[in-house]
């Protein structure tokens, strides 16, 4: 009898652990979302609100932040597009061939991978993802971009397929993303942002999901809907509307894994405000539009004092700037927050097959 209450004492507190890690592991919006992304969700979720992850974009950024501060950042950055004009033609498909390899030397290392979509205006060869000069290349009408059987439509869901071939080789080789399309879906600089009708941007983003999601199987993408500070359309100077108007380019929590937010001090971009001004407001905002989702610092020009994230907040789930020696994040502040106790760099990030 006394051996019997004896382990039933020591299973009991196991059991509840592992009831405990069960009843909290967060539910994927693909519920058909492969193991080892699972596990990299899973463990975003675990660490959200006690530490931030520390990332950087793109290899030449990052091996730049390696050499600055001795550690690997935990998250990479990368970018579904080829750049070059016209759009499929050898310079472009050249660029996103080169991309492959890098991605998946990283991600053997146990790097988060995630990736953005510059995505070039559909309806036109040599289109950019920017609107307006020196950059752009005009509008992209968006109504007629998600009606089934339209040119556009049809331009739409072709390029989807072609670069849908390229992430088709991460889901095949087992490589996890935080994938992030429509980046800065709000902002108003980039063609797929319907100012005067969101709903049509929130309807691209669905479309996207759904044809990724439901007919391509891509079963190792994690889902970032990507805000930027700015929101083309809304009234700056009535918070309440300019959230409001915010939502209306919310595809659904359906469609949602994590939230994220781009974040730059210029007045183009952003508010105009020192950055660490911007941090708060932004994740406040977010809060607002996407209750309940991981809030990500997505993309920046800096990553955010880690003491004072420490202290009050806010604590994102993720900081990744654009730059590694920049006047915004110069070497001596990369060094600084990649080496603080409270951001995680690839040496603490967990064996991803193993979980």
């Amino acid at each position: 009898m006394i051996g019997t209450v004896c382990l039933r004492h020591l299973l009991l507190p196991a059991l509840l652990v592992i009831w405990v890690q069960t009843a909290a592991a967060i539910e994927p919006v693909n519920p058909n979302l492969n193991d080892k992304a699972r596990a990299v969700l899973n463990y975003l979720d675990s660490i959200y609100g006690d530490r931030v992850l520390v990332g950087m974009n793109g290899d030449r950024e990052t091996e730049k932040a390696i050499q600055i501060s001795g550690k690997r950042p935990a998250v990479v950055n990368y970018d579904l597009c080829g750049w070059n004009s016209p759009t499929w033609g050898k310079s472009y498909t050249k660029v996103m061939d080169a991309k492959i390899e890098p991605i998946l030397q990283r991600a053997k290392q146990g790097t988060i991978i995630t990736m953005t979509f510059h995505w070039k205006n559909p309806a036109k060869k040599d289109g950019t993802a920017w609107v307006n000069p020196p950059k752009g290349t005009g509008p992209f009408d968006m109504k007629a971009g998600t009606t089934p059987g339209t040119p556009e439509y049809k331009a739409v869901m072709e390029d989807l397929r072609r670069h849908g071939d390229y992430l088709q080789v991460f889901e095949d080789a087992g490589v996890p993303i935080l994938f992030r399309p429509l980046h800065e879906i709000d902002g108003g600089w980039f063609w797929w942002t319907d100012a005067e009708t969101p709903e049509n941007t929130a309807e691209l983003y669905r479309m996207i999901f759904d044809y990724y999601v439901k007919e391509r199987k891509l079963d190792n993408l994690i889902w970032v809907y990507n805000a930027g500070v700015k929101c083309a359309g809304a009234d700056p100077a009535d918070p309440v509307e300019a959230i409001e108007h915010r939502k209306r380019y919310y595809p659904g929590d359906q469609y949602v894994d994590i939230s994220g937010i781009d974040i730059y001090p210029s007045e183009h971009y952003g508010w105009k405000l020192p950055q660490e001004s911007s941090y708060a407001k932004a994740f406040e905002i977010m809060s607002k539009v996407t209750p309940g989702k991981m809030l990500a610092f997505s993309e920046g020009a800096g990553i955010p004092d880690p003491d004072a994230m420490a202290q009050a907040g806010p604590k994102w789930l993720y900081c990744l700037p654009w730059w590694a020696d920049h006047r915004l994040n110069p070497k001596d502040w990369v060094d600084k927050t990649f080496n603080h106790p409270l951001m995680i760099t690839l040496d603490e990030l967990p064996d991803w097959d193993a979980r």
